[in-house]
């Protein structure tokens, strides 16, 4: 794979993982042991529950955007993420990419479409869009192709429309002082993209078409570089979004969210 390339795949993995990545949560034992505003509970023996479970999640639309301090989570609107690395060490292409001073701004515009959820065994199966989501940042790959060192740093921007996400949660029950809370053991993410634009200015090989090709073929072959990353990006944007909902349940009791 050219280095090109190998930078195209890496920025957009960037991007696709931020879509759903929350910052770093900040640590705490706090329990929510009263009902917040930000909680439209369920009963378990509501007919219409899973419509109630994603009237919730979209309830907690504008206070994500805000940032809810008790539960450690800062506000998603914009997302500023410090740094963020991503490494390939196999094969031929072996590069280290870093992004830094990252701004995210529409993940707060995200709409839940779809809930199932089966509450005996914590199965929360969701859909979800998101208008648009817009990336900019920097960002640096080093490493070696073949033989041969490469070197390219510079400003990204990326931009995405209509994004379409599944994703499905395998939670656990956990007592922690007599109280139940749910942890997300495990969590699965699918998406699609009908839409996305990129641009990359590399300082480094400054005057060289090397900036002027990634641009080039990011654009030109967008759907094609999404798929064939889906299933690392997929994983990537699940293991961020795994600490986010286990740094919010782990503070939130069971029978706050969901009665008997």
């Amino acid at each position: 794979m050219k280095m090109a390339d190998r930078c195209i795949l890496s920025l957009l993995l960037l991007c696709l993982t931020v879509i759903c990545h929350n910052g770093e949560a900040a640590e705490s034992n706090n329990a929510v042991t009263a009902i917040p505003e930000y909680i439209l509970p369920c009963s378990q023996s509501d007919p219409q529950l899973d419509n109630c479970i994603k009237n919730s999640f979209n309830h907690l639309r504008p206070y994500l955007s805000e940032g809810i301090p008790e539960l450690g989570v800062p506000p998603v609107e914009p997302l500023l993420i410090d740094r963020l690395v991503m490494e390939n060490s196999a094969g031929a292409v072996r590069v280290t990419a870093a992004f830094s001073n990252i701004t995210v701004v529409g993940p707060s515009n995200y709409t839940i479409t779809k809930i199932r959820s089966d509450v005996k065994k914590l199965r929360i199966d969701m859909g979800l869009v998101l208008p648009r989501i817009e990336i900019t940042g920097r960002y640096e790959v080093s490493g070696q192709v073949l033989l041969f060192p490469v070197r390219s740093q510079g400003d990204f921007w990326a931009s995405f429309g209509d994004v379409v996400a599944i994703a499905k949660i395998f939670g656990k029950e956990s007592t922690r002082d007599n109280v139940k809370y749910m942890l997300a053991d495990r969590l699965l993410v699918d998406f699609k993209l009908r839409t996305s634009r990129f641009k990359v200015r590399d300082t480094v090989n400054h005057g060289s078409i090397i900036g002027e090709a990634m641009n080039q073929f990011l654009n030109n072959n967008a759907a094609e570089i999404i798929e064939e990353m889906r299933p690392a990006a997929s994983a990537s944007i699940a293991k961020h979004f795994q600490t986010f909902v286990n740094a919010a349940f782990s503070k939130i009791p069971i029978d706050v969210w969901l009665t008997s």
